[in-house]
């Protein structure tokens, strides 16, 4: 790829997949200063958003440890004595109702200490930042007029989305509320705040069941009108009952066959629809949406010749062309390209999952991820019916290897398989 840094490689035969992982990195690069900006060209604000729903793409390229924790001390420090947290950190501007005010903004308070923890093992920035999250939380709790039915109607919806009809607001903003009351769910379960940790997740459970109640539609068997946004955000936050699940999944692949294989949803939901599909195993349909190169796709900016990632899938004239917002697919590639991963319940990539997603995709890939323990390395090649991986485990952490037909517990060293 010509470009590297110590903290993390990427490379595959797959020309769009190097191309979006460029322009993801190139698009980082030009908004990491301080802050993490949305443009540089534009407000030059330090919207949330796009700090947790791309955070793998950027934690796995560079260390970012001592930035997201002074990002996050931006947040605690913009944050009301209502409890409200900003959508832009600091807190510079005001801006007006739901672009000031949107849980899936600053919902980051919450979820970036988390995914800070799970990246670094650092358990001090839950500890320090909890009574914050509470806040937050309590204070979209006392929004009472926006609460209808048991679900959240407030926000900016899916944005930027380009389906049609759009998503109504209400699905994104109750799914951002939901992983709020998820993470600190989690957070209180780590830090040892067993009745806090109880009291949200009935919290997450009843919104998550509130909403399906609301918007499914038992005639059509749809969701929100059906749209591909929709489907992937109920999906992703379990609100859709078991019985369900796969004609949900399979409404949604099929949503997305009927776009040829083109995504228009928008930043909220697309990181969902990348979770839903690679927990159903179905890592082949996120291949054919990544490998596409017409309009609207991110292989459409890589062929058009952009430099750095564009504001919207088309990456065309009038919008920035320079935003990471759309990075969650970079994040998805160094996780599930690499097979670079960790187990549920580990933190700090001491317990690894290495479990590349071979098929439907590139003949090769390799990478590297520089963890708190050392550097973790994966290269599988694609020969006939065989794949050969070798990987590289650290001291001090241990690594479970999944490839079709094998699975196998390592330690630390150079390990080389084939399957």
């Amino acid at each position: 790829m010509g470009d590297y840094d110590p903290a993390g490689t990427f490379d595959t035969s797959d020309d769009i997949l190097d191309g979006i992982h460029r322009l993801t990195r190139h698009a980082v690069e030009n908004n990491m200063q301080s802050i993490l900006t949305d443009c540089p060209s534009r407000e030059k604000l330090g919207w949330l958003e796009q700090d947790q729903l791309a955070y793998d793409a950027i934690a796995r390229s560079y260390d970012v440890r001592p930035l997201m924790d002074k990002i996050v001390q931006d947040m605690a420090d913009g944050q009301e004595a209502s409890g409200l947290v900003p959508s832009t950190v600091p807190d510079h501007v005001t801006l007006a109702g739901s672009y000031r005010d949107d849980p899936n903004w600053g919902g980051a308070l919450v979820l970036v200490p988390w995914q800070t923890y799970l990246t670094y093992g650092d358990r001090d920035i839950l500890e320090r930042y909890y009574p914050a999250m509470q806040r937050y939380l309590a204070y979209l709790q006392g929004q009472t007029t926006r609460w209808v039915n048991g679900v959240y109607d407030y926000g900016l919806g899916d944005w930027i989305t380009t389906e049609k009809p759009a998503v109504v607001k209400a699905i994104p903003g109750s799914t951002g509320v939901w992983r709020i009351a998820d993470g600190l769910a989690r957070i209180a379960t780590v830090l040892g705040h067993d009745t806090d940790a109880a009291t949200y997740r009935t919290t997450a459970d009843d919104l998550a069941t509130a909403l399906w109640a609301r918007y499914y539609d038992p005639a059509t068997g749809l969701f929100g009108g059906g749209g591909q946004g929709a489907t992937a955000l109920a999906l992703d936050v379990h609100a859709v009952p078991a019985e369900l699940r796969d004609q949900q999944l399979q409404h949604l692949i099929d949503a997305i066959t009927a776009q040829g294989d083109h995504l228009v949803m928008g930043e909220i939901s697309f990181p969902s629809v990348l979770n839903v599909l690679t927990a159903a195993g179905r890592d082949d349909v996120v291949y054919r949406i990544a490998t596409q190169t017409t309009s609207p796709s991110l292989g459409h900016q890589v062929v058009a010749g952009l430099t750095a990632l564009g504001e919207t899938w088309d990456g065309g004239s009038g919008q920035s062309q320079d935003h990471f917002m759309l990075g969650a697919l970079d994040a998805w590639m160094l996780r599930r390209v690499t097979g670079i991963d960790q187990k549920p319940g580990s933190a700090g990539f001491r317990d690894l999952i290495i479990a590349p997603a071979t098929e439907g995709g590139p003949a090769s890939a390799s990478g590297s991820y520089l963890s708190p323990y050392g550097r973790i390395s994966s290269s599988w090649i694609r020969t006939g019916d065989t794949v050969h991986l070798t990987v590289t485990v650290p001291p001090g952490a241990t690594a479970e290897i999944r490839l079709p037909g094998l699975t196998r517990a390592v330690g630390a060293g150079t390990w080389r398989f084939d399957a």
